[in-house]
């Protein structure tokens, strides 16, 4: 035989050899026991402690978090998908990290795709809120646990929620008592009795059970501040009053309906003209830096600012929202479509549109012909005549575009 044929050979047994042997020495002896794994895991992984607890680990420390979550739309995505697996979380990890770059992380469900169903809220990064080199984190306007209720809304659209029962200015409508001027500690207080359950009222529990502390605090100090100052306060300039007003939008969000200011926000109401003029003129050239402001100042003209200054300064306490005729039921629907029925984000725009057409949708999601979770309890909550008044008053508006 030739010898490179036997040398083959040798090698041949040699490794077939040590196959053999590393199969008997490293093969554990449960393999196979049950099918082709090693039977001696099963329970070993019915011992072990999970990496992921689920939610219903998580309820029994962030209580109000949860409350929030389970009201909300986020409550398909699981708490450890934005925190991590909780493994041993509290025993050994004292805290779960909580995201810092929440664009990054909001965009991977609600980044604007082709391929994403038109339900689900998509946004252009580059564009939302502002050009993307001066970004916001997601969570300064979106609360992540729940993004449609409570969270970090303006005073103003909070408090569009209590207008049904409270009144659009606070004073209480029938039965329903006024926070005109209440004391913002007592106003508190009882709010939180009512999230506790420590205080029982069908409607007013389960609507402060999706507020946060936060929120309950910001509502409490504007019943608190708002007084009665509207009433004798001056009337807003009459000249080019429309543009004024729907200049004003903008600044809702932050500064409030009525120039107020919101949380951290600061009042413009009743300011010097030449201050405030100043000021946006400065956010315009950079000169003063502000990743929220800047962008809005640059997109007004001159003549914008000056009109913007004299309308909050002359303002008063009175509402630059939305005209005096506007019915008191507005107040709800101004949080989401806008102080002048414009629209705003993925809520459409209702000024200008057909009365009728308005009186047949509100009517659809009454009966609820037409479905949706937070348009059907505003509907139902409407009287036939409020709801005519409601598309009389929004066909009225002229459009914004």
């Amino acid at each position: 035989m030739p010898q490179h044929i036997v040398r083959l050979l040798v090698l041949l047994v040699i490794f077939a050899a040590t196959a053999v042997t590393a199969k008997i020495y490293f093969t554990d002896d449960s393999f196979y026991r049950y099918g082709h794994y090693r039977g001696d895991s099963v329970p070993e992984l019915a011992t072990g402690k999970p990496k992921f607890r689920g939610p219903a680990y998580c309820q029994g420390c962030h209580t109000e978090r949860h409350v929030q979550w389970t009201a909300g739309v986020h409550k398909v995505v699981k708490c450890e998908i934005c925190h991590t697996p909780a493994r041993e979380h509290p025993e050994t990890e004292a805290k779960l990290p909580i995201p810092t770059d929440t664009v990054k992380l909001c965009t991977l469900c609600h980044e604007k795709m082709p391929s994403r169903p038109a339900t689900q809220p998509q946004i252009v990064v580059k564009d939302h809120p502002y050009p993307h080199e001066d970004r916001q984190e997601c969570i300064t306007c979106h609360n992540p646990h729940s993004p449609s209720i409570g969270g970090l809304k303006p005073a103003v659209a909070l408090a569009a929620e209590c207008a049904g029962c409270h009144g659009a200015d606070g004073k209480g409508v029938g039965a329903f008592p006024g926070l005109l001027g209440k004391d913002a500690a007592y106003l508190a207080r009882e709010m939180k009795k009512y999230k506790a359950g420590a205080r029982q009222n069908p409607m007013m529990t389960p609507i402060m059970q999706a507020l946060s502390d936060r929120d309950i605090d910001v509502l409490a100090e504007y019943y608190a501040t708002l007084g009665g100052k509207s009433a004798a306060a001056p009337d807003a300039p009459s000249a080019d009053s429309s543009e004024v007003v729907q200049l004003a939008a903008k600044c809702v969000g932050c500064h409030g309906a009525e120039g107020q200011g919101v949380g951290v926000f600061p009042p413009l109401t009743g300011k010097d003209a030449a201050y405030l003029v100043d000021q946006l003129k400065n956010y315009k050239s950079g000169q003063r830096q502000n990743p929220m402001m800047g962008p809005i100042a640059k997109g007004l003209t001159d003549e914008q600012i000056a009109m913007l200054a004299k309308y909050y300064a002359t303002l008063g306490a009175k509402s630059a929202a939305a005209p005096v005729t506007a019915p008191a039921a507005n107040a709800k629907c101004m949080g989401c479509h806008g102080a002048q029925g414009q629209g705003v984000g993925v809520f459409p725009a209702l000024a200008g549109r057909d009365a009728a057409y308005l009186i047949d949708q509100l009517h659809n999601y009454k009966s609820g012909a037409r479905q949706n979770p937070m348009m059907m309890p505003i509907a139902k909550g409407l009287t036939d005549e409020e709801i005519e008044k409601l598309a009389g008053y929004y066909s009225s508006l002229k459009p914004s575009n």
